[in-house]
Protein backbone atom coordinates (compact mmCIF):
# COMPACT_ATOMS: atom_id res chain seq x y z
CA UNK A 1 0.00 0.00 0.00
CA UNK A 2 2.89 2.36 0.81
CA UNK A 3 4.36 1.80 -2.67
CA UNK A 4 0.98 2.60 -4.25
CA UNK A 5 0.73 5.89 -2.32
CA UNK A 6 4.35 6.71 -3.19
CA UNK A 7 3.65 6.13 -6.89
CA UNK A 8 0.57 8.39 -6.66
CA UNK A 9 2.65 11.19 -5.11
CA UNK A 10 5.51 10.74 -7.62
CA UNK A 11 3.24 10.79 -10.69
CA UNK A 12 1.07 13.71 -9.54
CA UNK A 13 4.10 15.64 -8.22
CA UNK A 14 6.11 15.25 -11.45
CA UNK A 15 3.14 16.18 -13.62
CA UNK A 16 2.31 19.11 -11.31
CA UNK A 17 5.87 20.47 -11.65
CA UNK A 18 5.88 20.04 -15.45
CA UNK A 19 2.57 21.90 -15.83
CA UNK A 20 3.73 24.78 -13.61
CA UNK A 21 7.01 25.14 -15.53
CA UNK A 22 5.24 25.04 -18.90
CA UNK A 23 2.79 27.74 -17.83
CA UNK A 24 5.55 29.95 -16.38
CA UNK A 25 7.69 29.64 -19.52
CA UNK A 26 4.81 30.52 -21.85
CA UNK A 27 3.63 33.42 -19.65
CA UNK A 28 7.04 35.07 -19.30
CA UNK A 29 7.58 37.93 -21.76
CA UNK A 30 10.81 39.30 -23.22
CA UNK A 31 10.53 42.67 -21.46
CA UNK A 32 10.39 40.97 -18.04
CA UNK A 33 13.37 38.77 -18.94
CA UNK A 34 15.37 41.95 -19.72
CA UNK A 35 14.56 43.27 -16.24
CA UNK A 36 15.41 39.90 -14.67
CA UNK A 37 18.80 39.90 -16.43
CA UNK A 38 19.72 43.08 -14.54
CA UNK A 39 18.47 41.90 -11.13
CA UNK A 40 19.45 38.23 -11.44
CA UNK A 41 21.91 37.83 -14.35
CA UNK A 42 22.33 34.05 -14.10
CA UNK A 43 18.61 33.23 -14.03
CA UNK A 44 17.82 35.98 -16.56
CA UNK A 45 20.35 34.82 -19.16
CA UNK A 46 19.35 31.17 -18.78
CA UNK A 47 15.64 32.03 -19.04
CA UNK A 48 16.34 34.12 -22.15
CA UNK A 49 18.19 31.18 -23.70
CA UNK A 50 15.30 28.81 -22.90
CA UNK A 51 12.73 31.30 -24.22
CA UNK A 52 14.70 31.77 -27.44
CA UNK A 53 14.87 28.00 -28.00
CA UNK A 54 11.40 27.45 -26.59
CA UNK A 55 10.67 24.38 -28.74
CA UNK A 56 13.39 22.40 -26.98
CA UNK A 57 12.25 23.64 -23.55
CA UNK A 58 8.59 22.74 -24.13
CA UNK A 59 9.57 19.39 -25.67
CA UNK A 60 11.53 18.38 -22.57
CA UNK A 61 8.64 19.32 -20.27
CA UNK A 62 6.04 17.49 -22.39
CA UNK A 63 8.24 14.39 -22.73
CA UNK A 64 8.74 14.13 -18.98
CA UNK A 65 5.07 14.87 -18.29
CA UNK A 66 3.93 12.22 -20.77
CA UNK A 67 6.32 9.63 -19.34
CA UNK A 68 5.12 10.42 -15.81
CA UNK A 69 1.45 10.11 -16.75
CA UNK A 70 1.63 7.01 -18.97
CA UNK A 71 4.35 5.02 -17.25
CA UNK A 72 3.15 6.14 -13.82
CA UNK A 73 -0.42 5.13 -14.58
CA UNK A 74 0.77 1.71 -15.72
CA UNK A 75 2.85 1.17 -12.57
CA UNK A 76 -0.02 2.34 -10.35
CA UNK A 77 -2.39 -0.08 -12.12
CA UNK A 78 0.00 -2.99 -11.62
CA UNK A 79 0.59 -2.07 -7.97
CA UNK A 80 -3.15 -1.66 -7.35
CA UNK A 81 -3.73 -5.15 -8.70
CA UNK A 82 -1.03 -6.50 -6.39
CA UNK A 83 -2.60 -4.76 -3.38
CA UNK A 84 -6.27 -5.51 -4.04
CA UNK A 85 -5.81 -8.80 -5.87
CA UNK A 86 -8.63 -9.90 -8.10
CA UNK A 87 -11.06 -7.28 -6.71
CA UNK A 88 -11.76 -5.35 -9.91
CA UNK A 89 -13.90 -2.74 -8.16
CA UNK A 90 -10.99 -1.37 -6.13
CA UNK A 91 -8.66 -1.40 -9.14
CA UNK A 92 -11.27 0.56 -11.14
CA UNK A 93 -11.67 3.01 -8.25
CA UNK A 94 -7.89 3.61 -8.19
CA UNK A 95 -7.94 4.35 -11.96
CA UNK A 96 -10.82 6.83 -11.60
CA UNK A 97 -9.17 8.58 -8.64
CA UNK A 98 -5.88 8.81 -10.56
CA UNK A 99 -7.66 10.31 -13.61
CA UNK A 100 -9.33 13.06 -11.58
CA UNK A 101 -6.17 13.76 -9.60
CA UNK A 102 -4.18 14.17 -12.83
CA UNK A 103 -6.91 16.44 -14.23
CA UNK A 104 -7.09 18.75 -11.21
CA UNK A 105 -3.71 18.48 -9.48
CA UNK A 106 -1.53 17.94 -12.55
CA UNK A 107 -3.26 20.15 -15.14
CA UNK A 108 -5.82 22.75 -14.03
CA UNK A 109 -4.38 23.87 -10.67
CA UNK A 110 -0.65 23.97 -11.59
CA UNK A 111 -1.24 25.76 -14.90
CA UNK A 112 -3.38 28.34 -13.14
CA UNK A 113 -0.64 28.84 -10.54
CA UNK A 114 1.98 29.23 -13.27
CA UNK A 115 -0.14 31.73 -15.22
CA UNK A 116 -0.92 33.86 -12.14
CA UNK A 117 2.40 33.74 -10.27
CA UNK A 118 4.81 33.52 -13.22
CA UNK A 119 6.78 36.61 -12.12
CA UNK A 120 7.49 35.09 -8.71
CA UNK A 121 8.35 31.67 -10.18
CA UNK A 122 10.33 32.84 -13.24
CA UNK A 123 13.71 33.19 -11.41
CA UNK A 124 13.52 29.55 -10.19
CA UNK A 125 12.14 27.88 -13.33
CA UNK A 126 15.22 28.06 -15.67
CA UNK A 127 17.47 25.71 -13.68
CA UNK A 128 14.75 23.05 -13.40
CA UNK A 129 13.85 23.29 -17.10
CA UNK A 130 17.53 23.11 -18.02
CA UNK A 131 17.82 19.90 -15.96
CA UNK A 132 14.76 18.49 -17.75
CA UNK A 133 16.42 19.20 -21.11
CA UNK A 134 19.57 17.41 -19.93
CA UNK A 135 17.80 14.20 -18.90
CA UNK A 136 15.49 14.09 -21.95
CA UNK A 137 18.03 15.31 -24.52
CA UNK A 138 18.31 12.03 -26.51
CA UNK A 139 14.52 11.92 -26.98
CA UNK A 140 14.47 15.64 -27.92
CA UNK A 141 17.06 15.02 -30.66
CA UNK A 142 14.92 12.22 -32.11
CA UNK A 143 11.71 14.29 -32.00
CA UNK A 144 13.41 17.31 -33.61
CA UNK A 145 14.80 15.10 -36.38
CA UNK A 146 11.33 13.68 -37.10
CA UNK A 147 9.55 17.06 -37.03
CA UNK A 148 12.12 18.62 -39.38
CA UNK A 149 11.52 15.79 -41.85
CA UNK A 150 7.76 16.22 -41.66
CA UNK A 151 7.61 19.98 -42.13
CA UNK A 152 9.74 23.08 -42.41
CA UNK A 153 10.33 25.22 -39.37
CA UNK A 154 8.17 28.33 -39.30
CA UNK A 155 8.93 31.62 -37.62
CA UNK A 156 6.37 33.47 -35.52
CA UNK A 157 6.06 36.85 -37.22
CA UNK A 158 3.83 39.35 -35.46
CA UNK A 159 1.74 41.41 -37.88
CA UNK A 160 0.90 45.09 -37.48
CA UNK A 161 -2.73 44.16 -36.86
CA UNK A 162 -1.71 41.87 -33.98
CA UNK A 163 0.43 44.63 -32.47
CA UNK A 164 -2.48 47.09 -32.72
CA UNK A 165 -4.84 44.59 -31.05
CA UNK A 166 -2.24 43.96 -28.35
CA UNK A 167 -2.03 47.72 -27.75
CA UNK A 168 -5.82 48.02 -27.49
CA UNK A 169 -5.89 45.10 -25.05
CA UNK A 170 -3.18 46.77 -22.93
CA UNK A 171 -5.27 49.96 -22.91
CA UNK A 172 -8.38 48.06 -21.77
CA UNK A 173 -6.39 46.42 -18.97
CA UNK A 174 -5.04 49.81 -17.85
CA UNK A 175 -1.39 48.98 -18.60
CA UNK A 176 -1.05 52.00 -20.90
CA UNK A 177 -3.09 55.20 -21.20
CA UNK A 178 -5.50 56.26 -23.96
CA UNK A 179 -3.04 58.72 -25.53
CA UNK A 180 -0.18 56.19 -25.42
CA UNK A 181 -2.39 53.58 -27.09
CA UNK A 182 -3.45 56.09 -29.75
CA UNK A 183 0.15 57.11 -30.52
CA UNK A 184 1.32 53.48 -30.79
CA UNK A 185 -1.62 52.63 -33.06
CA UNK A 186 -1.03 55.68 -35.26
CA UNK A 187 2.71 54.92 -35.46
CA UNK A 188 1.95 51.44 -36.80
CA UNK A 189 -0.36 52.98 -39.43
CA UNK A 190 2.10 55.64 -40.69
CA UNK A 191 3.26 53.39 -43.54
CA UNK A 192 -0.30 53.06 -44.82
CA UNK A 193 -1.11 56.81 -44.84
CA UNK A 194 0.11 58.86 -47.79
CA UNK A 195 1.08 62.52 -47.91
CA UNK A 196 -1.85 63.29 -50.22
CA UNK A 197 -4.18 62.29 -47.37
CA UNK A 198 -2.85 64.91 -44.92
CA UNK A 199 -1.57 67.81 -47.08
CA UNK A 200 -3.02 71.31 -47.25
CA UNK A 201 -4.57 71.61 -50.76
CA UNK A 202 -3.23 74.29 -53.12
CA UNK A 203 -6.64 76.00 -53.20
CA UNK A 204 -6.16 77.19 -49.60
CA UNK A 205 -2.36 77.59 -49.65
CA UNK A 206 -1.19 81.15 -49.05
CA UNK A 207 1.81 81.77 -51.32
CA UNK A 208 3.63 84.94 -52.44
CA UNK A 209 4.93 85.85 -55.90
CA UNK A 210 8.71 86.21 -55.87
CA UNK A 211 8.79 89.74 -57.26
CA UNK A 212 6.28 91.16 -54.76
CA UNK A 213 7.73 94.05 -52.77
CA UNK A 214 8.19 93.38 -49.08
CA UNK A 215 6.24 96.48 -48.08
CA UNK A 216 3.23 95.16 -50.05
CA UNK A 217 3.51 91.74 -48.39
CA UNK A 218 3.39 93.26 -44.91
CA UNK A 219 0.15 95.04 -45.81
CA UNK A 220 -1.53 91.67 -46.46
CA UNK A 221 -3.03 90.52 -43.14
CA UNK A 222 -2.71 86.86 -44.12
CA UNK A 223 1.07 87.12 -43.73
CA UNK A 224 0.67 87.46 -39.96
CA UNK A 225 -1.00 84.03 -39.69
CA UNK A 226 1.97 81.93 -40.81
CA UNK A 227 5.55 81.33 -39.67
CA UNK A 228 6.72 80.45 -43.21
CA UNK A 229 5.22 81.03 -46.65
CA UNK A 230 5.90 79.38 -50.07
CA UNK A 231 7.30 81.67 -52.77
CA UNK A 232 6.39 81.09 -56.44
CA UNK A 233 7.50 82.56 -59.76
CA UNK A 234 4.84 83.08 -62.40
CA UNK A 235 2.28 80.63 -61.00
CA UNK A 236 1.88 78.36 -57.99
CA UNK A 237 3.07 75.32 -59.96
CA UNK A 238 6.52 76.91 -59.99
CA UNK A 239 7.34 77.29 -56.29
CA UNK A 240 10.97 78.38 -56.01
CA UNK A 241 11.46 78.80 -52.28
CA UNK A 242 10.15 79.34 -48.77
CA UNK A 243 10.47 82.50 -46.70
CA UNK A 244 10.20 82.91 -42.94
CA UNK A 245 7.68 85.63 -42.06
CA UNK A 246 9.95 86.94 -39.29
CA UNK A 247 12.55 87.70 -41.99
CA UNK A 248 9.89 89.55 -43.99
CA UNK A 249 9.04 91.78 -41.03
CA UNK A 250 12.70 92.33 -40.23
CA UNK A 251 13.43 93.29 -43.85
CA UNK A 252 10.35 95.55 -43.97
CA UNK A 253 11.84 97.71 -41.22
CA UNK A 254 15.11 98.31 -43.09
CA UNK A 255 14.51 97.81 -46.82
CA UNK A 256 10.83 97.57 -47.69
CA UNK A 257 11.42 98.24 -51.39
CA UNK A 258 13.25 94.92 -51.89
CA UNK A 259 11.60 91.67 -53.00
CA UNK A 260 11.76 88.16 -51.54
CA UNK A 261 14.66 86.78 -53.58
CA UNK A 262 17.27 87.95 -51.07
CA UNK A 263 15.66 86.42 -47.98
CA UNK A 264 13.97 83.24 -49.21
CA UNK A 265 15.59 79.82 -48.92
CA UNK A 266 15.43 76.74 -51.20
CA UNK A 267 12.39 74.49 -51.05
CA UNK A 268 12.20 70.69 -51.13
CA UNK A 269 9.40 68.77 -52.77
CA UNK A 270 7.75 65.39 -52.23
CA UNK A 271 5.60 63.14 -54.39
CA UNK A 272 2.04 62.88 -53.12
CA UNK A 273 2.22 59.06 -52.84
CA UNK A 274 5.05 59.06 -50.28
CA UNK A 275 4.07 57.57 -46.93
CA UNK A 276 3.89 59.77 -43.83
CA UNK A 277 6.60 57.69 -42.09
CA UNK A 278 9.09 58.45 -44.89
CA UNK A 279 8.09 62.13 -44.98
CA UNK A 280 8.58 62.43 -41.22
CA UNK A 281 12.04 60.91 -41.58
CA UNK A 282 12.88 63.40 -44.37
CA UNK A 283 11.74 66.33 -42.20
CA UNK A 284 14.15 65.19 -39.49
CA UNK A 285 17.06 64.52 -41.88
CA UNK A 286 16.77 67.81 -43.78
CA UNK A 287 15.80 69.81 -40.67
CA UNK A 288 12.92 71.42 -42.55
CA UNK A 289 9.36 72.30 -41.49
CA UNK A 290 7.60 72.52 -44.86
CA UNK A 291 7.70 70.57 -48.14
CA UNK A 292 5.92 71.26 -51.42
CA UNK A 293 3.84 68.30 -52.64
CA UNK A 294 3.71 67.49 -56.36
CA UNK A 295 1.35 65.14 -58.15
CA UNK A 296 2.23 62.66 -60.92
CA UNK A 297 2.22 65.51 -63.48
CA UNK A 298 4.70 67.55 -61.42
CA UNK A 299 2.03 70.12 -60.60
CA UNK A 300 1.72 71.61 -57.13
CA UNK A 301 -0.91 69.67 -55.20
CA UNK A 302 -0.36 71.48 -51.92
CA UNK A 303 2.02 71.72 -48.99
CA UNK A 304 2.77 69.42 -46.07
CA UNK A 305 4.37 70.50 -42.82
CA UNK A 306 6.11 68.77 -39.95
CA UNK A 307 3.05 69.74 -37.91
CA UNK A 308 0.79 67.75 -40.27
CA UNK A 309 2.90 64.61 -39.75
CA UNK A 310 2.91 65.07 -35.97
CA UNK A 311 -0.87 65.54 -35.99
CA UNK A 312 -1.18 62.23 -37.84
CA UNK A 313 1.07 60.58 -35.26
CA UNK A 314 -0.79 62.03 -32.27
CA UNK A 315 -4.23 61.70 -33.80
CA UNK A 316 -5.29 65.26 -32.98
CA UNK A 317 -5.20 68.77 -34.43
CA UNK A 318 -2.38 71.02 -33.20
CA UNK A 319 -3.63 74.62 -33.16
CA UNK A 320 -1.83 77.70 -31.93
CA UNK A 321 -3.22 81.15 -31.17
CA UNK A 322 -2.93 82.24 -34.83
CA UNK A 323 -4.82 79.28 -36.33
CA UNK A 324 -8.39 80.04 -37.37
CA UNK A 325 -9.18 76.73 -39.08
CA UNK A 326 -8.40 73.27 -37.69
CA UNK A 327 -8.78 71.28 -40.92
CA UNK A 328 -7.52 73.00 -44.08
CA UNK A 329 -8.60 70.06 -46.26
CA UNK A 330 -12.18 70.52 -45.06
CA UNK A 331 -11.91 74.26 -45.70
CA UNK A 332 -10.74 73.58 -49.28
CA UNK A 333 -13.66 71.20 -49.83
CA UNK A 334 -16.14 73.76 -48.50
CA UNK A 335 -14.67 76.41 -50.82
CA UNK A 336 -15.05 74.08 -53.81
CA UNK A 337 -18.69 73.41 -52.87
CA UNK A 338 -19.35 77.15 -52.50
CA UNK A 339 -17.82 77.88 -55.92
CA UNK A 340 -19.88 75.10 -57.50
CA UNK A 341 -23.08 76.52 -56.01
CA UNK A 342 -22.20 80.03 -57.24
CA UNK A 343 -21.54 78.66 -60.71
CA UNK A 344 -24.85 76.76 -60.76
CA UNK A 345 -26.68 79.86 -59.52
CA UNK A 346 -25.06 82.03 -62.21
CA UNK A 347 -26.05 79.53 -64.92
CA UNK A 348 -29.66 79.56 -63.69
CA UNK A 349 -29.75 83.37 -63.76
CA UNK A 350 -28.45 83.41 -67.35
CA UNK A 351 -31.22 81.12 -68.56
Amino acid sequence: MEILILLFVAVIGTSFLCSVLESVLLSTNISYISVLEKNNPIAGKLLKKLKTDIDKSIASILILNTIANTLGATLIGVQAQNVFGENGTFVMAVSIILTFMILFFAEIIPKTIGAVYWKQLAPYAPRIINFFIFITYPIIIITQFVTKKIGKETTDAISREELIQSTLLSEEEGIIGDLESQIIGNTLKLNSIKIKDILTPRSVVYAIEKNTLIKDIVEDKRTFKFSRVPVYEGNIDNIVGIVLTKKIFKQAITEGEKNLEDIMKPVFSLHHNIHVAKALNMFIQKKEHMFIVHDSYNQTEGIVTLEDCLETLLGLEIMDELDTTADMRKLALNKMKAKRKEKEKAEENNK
